[in-house]
Protein backbone atom coordinates (compact mmCIF):
# COMPACT_ATOMS: atom_id res chain seq x y z
CA UNK A 1 0.00 0.00 0.00
CA UNK A 2 1.15 2.99 -1.14
CA UNK A 3 0.24 4.86 2.50
CA UNK A 4 1.16 2.15 4.52
CA UNK A 5 3.72 3.53 6.48
CA UNK A 6 1.62 6.71 7.70
CA UNK A 7 -1.41 4.79 8.24
CA UNK A 8 0.92 2.70 10.52
CA UNK A 9 2.28 5.32 12.43
CA UNK A 10 -0.95 7.16 12.72
CA UNK A 11 -2.19 3.78 14.38
CA UNK A 12 0.56 4.29 16.85
CA UNK A 13 0.27 7.83 17.47
CA UNK A 14 -3.74 6.81 18.51
CA UNK A 15 -2.80 4.20 20.40
CA UNK A 16 0.05 6.36 22.08
CA UNK A 17 -2.64 8.82 23.04
CA UNK A 18 -4.59 6.82 25.05
CA UNK A 19 -2.07 4.58 26.92
CA UNK A 20 -0.21 7.44 28.21
CA UNK A 21 -3.42 9.41 29.29
CA UNK A 22 -3.97 6.47 31.68
CA UNK A 23 -0.48 7.51 33.45
CA UNK A 24 -0.27 9.74 35.94
CA UNK A 25 -0.94 10.57 39.88
CA UNK A 26 -4.39 10.00 39.15
CA UNK A 27 -4.18 6.56 36.73
CA UNK A 28 -7.01 5.61 34.61
CA UNK A 29 -7.58 2.62 32.72
CA UNK A 30 -8.52 2.35 29.18
CA UNK A 31 -11.64 0.99 30.03
CA UNK A 32 -12.66 4.27 31.94
CA UNK A 33 -11.45 6.35 28.66
CA UNK A 34 -14.36 3.98 27.13
CA UNK A 35 -17.22 4.96 29.52
CA UNK A 36 -15.75 8.76 29.22
CA UNK A 37 -15.93 8.53 25.44
CA UNK A 38 -19.70 7.33 25.09
CA UNK A 39 -20.89 9.29 28.23
CA UNK A 40 -21.39 6.22 30.58
CA UNK A 41 -18.66 7.43 33.10
CA UNK A 42 -20.53 8.07 36.72
CA UNK A 43 -17.21 9.83 37.78
CA UNK A 44 -17.03 13.61 37.63
CA UNK A 45 -13.56 13.91 38.84
CA UNK A 46 -11.96 11.08 36.47
CA UNK A 47 -14.06 12.78 33.53
CA UNK A 48 -12.19 16.29 34.19
CA UNK A 49 -8.85 14.52 34.21
CA UNK A 50 -9.31 13.22 31.29
CA UNK A 51 -11.12 15.83 28.85
CA UNK A 52 -9.97 18.88 30.72
CA UNK A 53 -6.17 18.39 31.55
CA UNK A 54 -4.48 14.69 29.58
CA UNK A 55 -6.42 15.36 26.68
CA UNK A 56 -5.74 18.87 25.71
CA UNK A 57 -2.06 18.28 27.26
CA UNK A 58 -1.46 15.08 24.49
CA UNK A 59 -3.32 17.17 22.07
CA UNK A 60 -1.06 20.02 22.62
CA UNK A 61 2.02 18.38 22.77
CA UNK A 62 1.60 16.00 19.64
CA UNK A 63 1.05 19.15 17.92
CA UNK A 64 4.16 20.23 19.25
CA UNK A 65 6.03 17.40 18.36
CA UNK A 66 4.51 17.39 14.75
CA UNK A 67 5.32 20.76 14.17
CA UNK A 68 9.13 20.41 15.20
CA UNK A 69 9.57 17.75 13.30
CA UNK A 70 8.35 18.54 10.12
CA UNK A 71 9.85 22.15 10.55
CA UNK A 72 13.17 20.22 10.57
CA UNK A 73 12.62 18.37 7.75
CA UNK A 74 11.17 21.40 5.64
CA UNK A 75 14.45 22.76 7.17
CA UNK A 76 17.17 20.06 6.07
CA UNK A 77 15.23 19.58 2.37
CA UNK A 78 14.83 23.15 1.70
CA UNK A 79 18.62 24.40 2.76
CA UNK A 80 20.05 20.90 1.26
CA UNK A 81 21.71 20.29 4.61
CA UNK A 82 21.14 17.15 6.76
CA UNK A 83 22.22 18.72 10.42
CA UNK A 84 19.86 21.80 10.28
CA UNK A 85 17.16 22.30 12.99
CA UNK A 86 14.39 24.76 14.31
CA UNK A 87 17.30 24.68 17.10
CA UNK A 88 20.83 25.20 15.07
CA UNK A 89 19.34 27.29 12.94
CA UNK A 90 18.31 30.06 15.80
CA UNK A 91 15.08 29.96 15.28
CA UNK A 92 14.14 28.52 18.53
CA UNK A 93 16.58 30.96 20.43
CA UNK A 94 15.25 33.79 18.79
CA UNK A 95 11.50 33.03 19.12
CA UNK A 96 12.42 32.43 22.54
CA UNK A 97 13.83 35.49 22.71
CA UNK A 98 10.89 37.58 21.45
CA UNK A 99 8.58 35.54 23.74
CA UNK A 100 10.86 36.51 26.95
CA UNK A 101 10.54 40.02 25.87
CA UNK A 102 6.71 40.16 24.97
CA UNK A 103 6.45 37.99 28.94
CA UNK A 104 8.86 40.69 30.61
CA UNK A 105 6.70 43.85 28.91
CA UNK A 106 3.50 42.18 30.42
CA UNK A 107 2.31 41.36 27.00
CA UNK A 108 -0.99 39.20 26.60
CA UNK A 109 -0.77 35.59 25.45
CA UNK A 110 -1.27 36.93 21.98
CA UNK A 111 1.14 39.53 22.08
CA UNK A 112 3.94 36.53 22.96
CA UNK A 113 2.87 34.43 20.48
CA UNK A 114 3.55 37.24 17.86
CA UNK A 115 6.52 38.58 19.26
CA UNK A 116 7.99 34.56 19.27
CA UNK A 117 7.01 34.32 15.81
CA UNK A 118 8.30 37.98 14.22
CA UNK A 119 12.02 37.21 16.61
CA UNK A 120 12.01 33.56 15.02
CA UNK A 121 11.13 34.98 11.07
CA UNK A 122 14.13 37.21 11.98
CA UNK A 123 16.74 34.66 13.25
CA UNK A 124 16.39 31.90 10.00
CA UNK A 125 16.56 34.78 7.21
CA UNK A 126 19.63 36.52 9.36
CA UNK A 127 21.19 33.33 9.47
CA UNK A 128 20.54 32.34 5.67
CA UNK A 129 22.14 35.60 4.92
CA UNK A 130 25.12 35.43 7.30
CA UNK A 131 25.53 31.76 5.54
CA UNK A 132 25.93 33.87 2.33
CA UNK A 133 28.71 36.14 3.46
CA UNK A 134 30.54 33.53 5.22
CA UNK A 135 30.91 31.56 1.79
CA UNK A 136 32.56 28.24 1.96
CA UNK A 137 31.12 24.90 2.40
CA UNK A 138 27.33 24.81 2.50
CA UNK A 139 26.85 22.39 4.75
CA UNK A 140 29.41 24.29 7.52
CA UNK A 141 28.25 28.29 6.78
CA UNK A 142 24.69 27.20 7.49
CA UNK A 143 25.96 25.58 10.93
CA UNK A 144 28.67 28.64 11.54
CA UNK A 145 26.02 31.28 10.84
CA UNK A 146 23.18 29.12 12.66
CA UNK A 147 25.42 29.57 15.97
CA UNK A 148 25.99 32.98 15.71
CA UNK A 149 22.95 33.96 15.49
CA UNK A 150 21.53 32.01 18.75
CA UNK A 151 24.59 33.26 20.50
CA UNK A 152 22.72 36.56 19.60
CA UNK A 153 19.73 35.24 20.52
CA UNK A 154 20.98 34.04 24.05
CA UNK A 155 22.87 37.40 24.88
CA UNK A 156 19.30 39.35 23.94
CA UNK A 157 18.06 36.58 26.47
CA UNK A 158 20.50 36.99 29.19
CA UNK A 159 19.80 41.00 28.88
CA UNK A 160 16.02 40.15 29.31
CA UNK A 161 16.78 37.84 32.40
CA UNK A 162 19.24 40.71 34.07
CA UNK A 163 16.30 43.42 33.92
CA UNK A 164 13.49 40.70 35.68
CA UNK A 165 12.60 40.48 39.21
CA UNK A 166 15.33 38.34 40.55
CA UNK A 167 12.17 36.48 43.10
CA UNK A 168 9.00 36.87 40.99
CA UNK A 169 10.57 36.50 37.21
CA UNK A 170 13.79 35.26 36.62
CA UNK A 171 12.82 31.67 38.18
CA UNK A 172 9.56 31.45 36.25
CA UNK A 173 11.34 32.18 32.45
CA UNK A 174 14.43 30.19 33.46
CA UNK A 175 12.01 27.16 33.72
CA UNK A 176 9.86 27.97 31.20
CA UNK A 177 13.14 28.22 28.60
CA UNK A 178 13.67 24.61 29.37
CA UNK A 179 10.47 23.87 27.91
CA UNK A 180 7.17 22.31 29.81
CA UNK A 181 3.65 21.31 28.57
CA UNK A 182 2.51 21.65 32.38
CA UNK A 183 0.57 24.65 31.55
CA UNK A 184 -1.58 24.00 28.82
CA UNK A 185 -5.32 23.05 28.46
CA UNK A 186 -7.90 23.99 25.91
CA UNK A 187 -7.59 27.03 25.98
CA UNK A 188 -3.77 27.46 24.77
CA UNK A 189 -4.94 24.72 21.91
CA UNK A 190 -7.65 26.65 20.37
CA UNK A 191 -5.26 29.95 20.40
CA UNK A 192 -2.13 28.03 18.53
CA UNK A 193 -4.06 25.68 16.43
CA UNK A 194 -5.57 28.28 13.66
CA UNK A 195 -2.18 29.06 12.85
CA UNK A 196 -0.42 25.77 13.13
CA UNK A 197 -3.52 24.14 11.03
CA UNK A 198 -2.64 26.96 8.68
CA UNK A 199 1.15 26.71 8.68
CA UNK A 200 0.84 22.77 8.17
CA UNK A 201 -1.72 23.15 5.29
CA UNK A 202 0.46 25.42 3.21
CA UNK A 203 3.50 22.91 3.50
CA UNK A 204 1.13 20.29 2.58
CA UNK A 205 0.12 21.72 -0.43
CA UNK A 206 3.36 22.52 -1.86
CA UNK A 207 5.30 19.14 -0.22
CA UNK A 208 6.32 18.22 -4.28
CA UNK A 209 7.57 21.54 -4.34
CA UNK A 210 10.16 21.01 -1.75
CA UNK A 211 10.86 18.04 -3.27
CA UNK A 212 11.64 19.38 -6.83
CA UNK A 213 13.51 22.24 -4.31
CA UNK A 214 15.53 19.55 -2.41
CA UNK A 215 17.35 18.87 -5.91
CA UNK A 216 18.62 22.45 -5.88
CA UNK A 217 17.48 26.00 -6.73
CA UNK A 218 18.76 25.61 -10.41
CA UNK A 219 17.17 22.00 -11.22
CA UNK A 220 13.94 23.41 -9.50
CA UNK A 221 14.39 26.79 -11.92
CA UNK A 222 14.80 24.69 -14.84
CA UNK A 223 11.40 22.99 -13.86
CA UNK A 224 9.25 26.29 -13.67
CA UNK A 225 9.57 26.47 -9.79
CA UNK A 226 9.61 29.66 -8.40
CA UNK A 227 12.81 29.28 -6.41
CA UNK A 228 12.95 32.47 -4.33
CA UNK A 229 9.31 32.62 -3.80
CA UNK A 230 8.67 29.03 -2.79
CA UNK A 231 11.93 29.29 -0.25
CA UNK A 232 10.15 32.08 1.37
CA UNK A 233 6.81 30.95 1.93
CA UNK A 234 8.29 27.66 3.08
CA UNK A 235 10.40 28.83 5.74
CA UNK A 236 7.65 31.42 6.82
CA UNK A 237 6.07 28.33 7.18
CA UNK A 238 8.04 26.54 9.00
CA UNK A 239 8.98 29.10 10.92
CA UNK A 240 5.14 29.98 12.32
CA UNK A 241 5.28 26.01 13.66
CA UNK A 242 8.46 26.57 15.64
CA UNK A 243 6.89 29.80 17.24
CA UNK A 244 3.72 28.49 17.93
CA UNK A 245 4.53 26.24 20.01
CA UNK A 246 7.86 28.07 21.43
CA UNK A 247 5.91 31.00 22.82
CA UNK A 248 3.68 28.55 25.19
CA UNK A 249 6.37 25.55 25.74
CA UNK A 250 9.46 27.50 25.86
CA UNK A 251 12.37 26.16 23.79
CA UNK A 252 12.54 21.55 23.32
CA UNK A 253 15.31 21.07 22.03
CA UNK A 254 16.49 18.26 19.06
CA UNK A 255 13.06 17.35 18.23
CA UNK A 256 13.22 18.69 15.07
CA UNK A 257 16.91 17.43 13.93
CA UNK A 258 16.50 13.76 15.42
CA UNK A 259 13.11 12.76 14.35
CA UNK A 260 13.89 13.50 10.24
CA UNK A 261 16.93 11.49 10.75
CA UNK A 262 14.76 8.52 12.80
CA UNK A 263 12.10 8.73 9.75
CA UNK A 264 14.52 8.30 6.81
CA UNK A 265 16.54 5.74 8.57
CA UNK A 266 13.43 3.33 8.44
CA UNK A 267 11.69 4.46 5.43
CA UNK A 268 14.19 6.27 2.79
CA UNK A 269 14.74 9.87 1.37
CA UNK A 270 11.86 10.80 0.08
CA UNK A 271 10.23 13.82 1.29
CA UNK A 272 6.99 13.30 -0.33
CA UNK A 273 6.43 9.78 1.26
CA UNK A 274 8.11 10.84 4.50
CA UNK A 275 6.12 14.24 5.16
CA UNK A 276 2.98 12.75 6.70
CA UNK A 277 4.93 10.09 8.47
CA UNK A 278 7.41 12.80 10.34
CA UNK A 279 4.84 14.46 11.47
CA UNK A 280 2.92 11.85 13.67
CA UNK A 281 6.63 10.47 14.48
CA UNK A 282 7.35 13.47 15.78
CA UNK A 283 3.99 13.74 18.00
CA UNK A 284 4.50 10.01 19.09
CA UNK A 285 8.15 11.27 20.42
CA UNK A 286 6.83 14.16 21.96
CA UNK A 287 4.03 12.64 23.97
CA UNK A 288 5.90 9.57 25.36
CA UNK A 289 9.11 12.29 26.06
CA UNK A 290 6.13 14.34 27.96
CA UNK A 291 4.56 11.32 29.86
CA UNK A 292 8.62 10.45 31.02
CA UNK A 293 8.84 14.38 32.17
CA UNK A 294 5.53 13.96 34.26
CA UNK A 295 5.86 10.58 35.53
CA UNK A 296 9.83 10.21 36.11
CA UNK A 297 9.73 11.89 39.51
CA UNK A 298 7.56 13.67 42.04
CA UNK A 299 7.71 16.80 40.88
CA UNK A 300 7.25 17.27 36.69
CA UNK A 301 10.71 17.72 34.86
CA UNK A 302 11.39 20.00 32.09
CA UNK A 303 10.83 17.95 28.74
CA UNK A 304 13.85 18.94 26.59
CA UNK A 305 16.02 16.98 29.57
CA UNK A 306 14.08 14.12 28.03
CA UNK A 307 14.34 14.99 24.50
CA UNK A 308 18.23 16.01 24.49
CA UNK A 309 18.88 12.76 26.15
CA UNK A 310 16.84 10.39 23.87
CA UNK A 311 18.29 12.70 21.09
CA UNK A 312 22.20 12.18 21.89
CA UNK A 313 21.23 8.44 21.91
CA UNK A 314 19.51 7.82 18.60
CA UNK A 315 22.15 9.78 17.10
CA UNK A 316 25.16 8.29 18.33
CA UNK A 317 23.43 5.00 17.56
CA UNK A 318 22.96 6.16 14.09
CA UNK A 319 26.48 7.33 14.09
CA UNK A 320 28.07 3.93 14.98
CA UNK A 321 25.36 1.84 12.37
CA UNK A 322 27.06 3.97 9.61
CA UNK A 323 30.29 3.42 10.76
CA UNK A 324 30.09 -0.22 10.76
CA UNK A 325 28.26 -0.28 7.50
CA UNK A 326 31.39 1.40 6.40
CA UNK A 327 33.79 -1.11 7.59
CA UNK A 328 31.68 -3.70 6.21
CA UNK A 329 32.12 -2.13 2.63
CA UNK A 330 35.47 -1.97 2.69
Amino acid sequence: MKHRGFWVMAGILVLSVLITSCIGRFPLTLKEIWEICTGTMQEAVKEDVFLKIRLSRAFFVGMTGAGLAVSGLVYQELLQNPLVSPDVLGVSGGACAGAVGAILMGGSALAVQASALAFGLLAVFLTIALSGLIGGQRTVNMILAGIVVKAVADAIIMGFKYFADPSRQLPSIDYWMMGSFHTVRWTEVRMVLPVVIAAFLVLWLMRWKLQVMSLGEEEARSLGIPAGRVKFICILAATVLVASSVSVTGVVAWTGLIVPHMVRFFTGDNLMKNFGICGCAGAVFMIWADTLARSLTAAEIPVSIITSAAGAVFLLAVLIRRRKRGEADT
